[in-house]
């Protein structure tokens, strides 16, 4: 006991003459513009006001009376709010210098060893320095600051990760919009403005970025149409969810989704909550488990997720769901279309139909991911796609409730590939059938895709039993800006979504004649021991969806719904495990059936 108690004094006695060189670790806290003098890599400590936590991504800023510094950190990103008083330690760098050129970056602090703390005390914003175009220099980088009467040069909407020119008069200035902000997607304000924003410097030039529309004097454009209420309309919307709870690839390097699966997942339920759509087509679900999830937070909706996701061998699976609510609507039956094709590499069409309760109609809804990629192959393969999917969905556009939308990966005014024809124009040009209720979005110049600013995120619906429910106009990009650093921590994309009145769906389908003819319609032999022929003969092309079902009314062979062409049809029953009995044929195509009763004898 004695030695152990000896022991523990030598521990203390040399923590105690340690004290000296641990706090000489620390460095001495230094106003920034004397911090901003010191070596790339040499540890500082400041302290100062947060002017930008999360709103321009993973980058922060901090500021004192003497300047500013940029702070990389996802801990400080994620953990401060503007206007906070903090105190930070790490490593001096300089991000996107030219190449030799000192200073021509962002000074920042960054790096695994920084640390900070919180400043007990009251939010105190700081105040923007008003300066003129010419007066921008070095010492004022990362500093808060306005430029008074200043006009854009550019005109239209705008768009994330964008530059943008502004002018005094005399001399320019560039303006950085960044993904996730609420100014994507809004109008550029016309005549003398004044620009309040970050300072920032990209190799070699300033650039200011506004953290949200009130830095330009604007507030938010509400949709028109945002007055209805939701009690009266059906909503509808389409999202990618990028790689929904999925990191990283099998391989545990590729990086796929947000690094914090768990926090996409908090900030997927605050945007679909925020939304409060009816019905919701997702793309880029990864994680069956996690996504399920979704459901205990908000019990209003029931989900669907596609129960097909071909193998690749270089990335893990990806989905297709929806999500309804439960109190608005039954489902009727969920399918794979078009599994018999190549369409985008396997990632097949996902129909779910669902039956209206407030007001009797029943819905088809088509959910696609469509093929990626900027190639002219890959332009080539949606195109063919989409002619796949225009001459499957024809015949039932020409009656049904039909809802085809989701991750388009394409432009629908134009390609995103080299400005050609848009590999919709199948739909776009049969105005008869379809309606392109996303349409107006792409022509306003609105972005639905952050990395790529386009709008490939789309929904049509047939023209004659859904355009006249459309509320037009009150389509549009929903606005995540309330989700710090979205893009980064939860989507690429931005969801988007169209409103209609379920009351005004017309009924078209019972002035719809059968696809079938009926007289050519038979079963052989009948009474069948080993294997029936069936043979049917349709009007017109059409989804077939073929079973057949036993007298407890249980499905013993189901075939896929298949695009069929018209004349004459044939399928072989194999029957010869089947107890003796009774059983029904069911031919289903555009909303007619045609029964062929049959027995099977041993």
């Amino acid at each position: 006991m004695k030695k152990l108690f000896l022991f523990l004094i030598f521990i203390l006695w040399s923590n105690l003459l340690n004290v000296p060189s641990i706090l000489a670790q620390q460095p001495p806290l230094q106003a920034i513009s004397e911090a901003r003098k010191q070596p790339l890599a040499t540890i500082v400590r400041v302290a100062g006001r947060v002017g930008s936590a999360a709103e321009l991504g993973t980058t922060s800023y901090v500021q004192d009376a003497t300047g500013g510094l940029a702070i990389f950190n996802t801990s400080f990103t994620s953990g401060t709010a503007i206007g906070d008083s903090v105190e930070i330690t790490g490593a001096l760098a300089e991000f996107q210098a030219t190449a030799g050129v000192l200073g021509s970056g962002l000074l920042q602090i960054s790096g695994n060893g920084v640390t900070w703390r919180l400043i007990p005390g009251n939010r105190v914003p700081p105040s923007p320095r008003n300066l003129g175009v010419r007066e921008i220099a070095e010492n004022l980088e990362s500093l808060l600051i306005r430029l008074n009467n200043v006009q854009f040069l550019d005109s239209g909407v705008f768009r994330g990760n964008t530059n943008y020119l502004v002018s005094d008069g005399s001399t320019t200035a560039q303006i950085r919009i960044t993904n996730g902000t609420n100014l994507v997607n809004t109008s550029i304000p016309r005549g003398r403005v004044a620009v309040v924003g970050l300072l920032g410097q990209f190799r070699g030039t300033y650039q200011i970025a506004p953290r949200f529309l009130a830095d330009l004097g604007q507030s938010a454009q509400a949709n028109p149409f945002d007055s209805i209420p939701k009690s009266r309309t059906l909503d509808i919307t389409t999202w990618n969810m990028k790689w929904f709870g999925r990191p990283r690839d099998n391989d545990g390097v590729t990086v796929l989704g947000p690094a914090d699966s768990l926090l996409q997942l908090r900030n997927a339920i605050r945007v679909l909550d925020s939304i409060d759509a009816d019905i919701i087509g997702l793309q880029e679900v990864s994680n069956n488990a996690l996504f399920r999830q979704i459901t205990d937070s908000l019990p209003r909706y029931g989900m669907a997720i596609s129960t097909f996701a071909p193998p690749q061998p270089q990335f893990v699976p990806q989905r297709t769901a929806f999500l309804y609510k439960k109190a608005d609507m039954d489902t009727v039956r969920t399918t794979m279309l078009l599994t018999n094709t190549q369409f985008a590499a396997g990632r097949f069409p996902f129909l779910m139909d669902v039956r209206l309760r407030n007001a009797p109609r029943t819905m088809s809804f088509i959910v696609i991911h469509a093929k990626a990629g900027s190639t002219a192959r890959d332009y080539e393969l949606r195109t063919l796609d989409a002619i796949l999917l225009y001459d499957a969905l024809r015949p039932l556009a020409q009656y049904a409730a039909l809802v085809l939308l989701g991750d388009f990966n394409d432009g629908l005014t134009v390609s995103t590939v080299s400005n050609q024809v848009s590999p919709y124009a199948p739909f776009l040009n049969d105005s008869l059938r379809f309606f392109p209720a996303t349409l107006s979005l792409g022509r306003q110049g609105l972005s639905s895709f952050a990395s790529g600013n386009s709008m490939i995120d789309n929904i049509l619906v047939s023209n004659l039993a859904m355009r006249p429910a459309m509320i037009q106009g009150a389509e549009k990009v929903e606005n995540t800006s309330f989700i710090p650093s979205y893009v980064q921590t939860t989507s690429d994309h931005y969801p988007v979504t169209v409103r209609l009145f379920p009351e005004r769906i017309l009924n078209i389908i019972n002035n719809v004649t059968s696809p079938f003819e009926q007289a050519q319609t038979q079963i052989m032999p009948n009474p069948a021991q080993d294997a029936a022929h069936v043979r049917f003969t349709l009007k017109q092309q059409g989804m077939v969806r073929f079973r057949v079902v036993n007298m407890l009314g249980a499905n013993v062979i189901e075939i896929p719904e298949t695009a069929m062409q018209s004349g004459i049809q044939h399928a072989l029953l194999d029957v010869h495990t089947f107890p003796s009995g009774m059983y029904m044929v069911q031919i289903e195509c555009a909303g007619a059936i045609q029964r062929l009763p049959f027995t099977v004898v041993r």
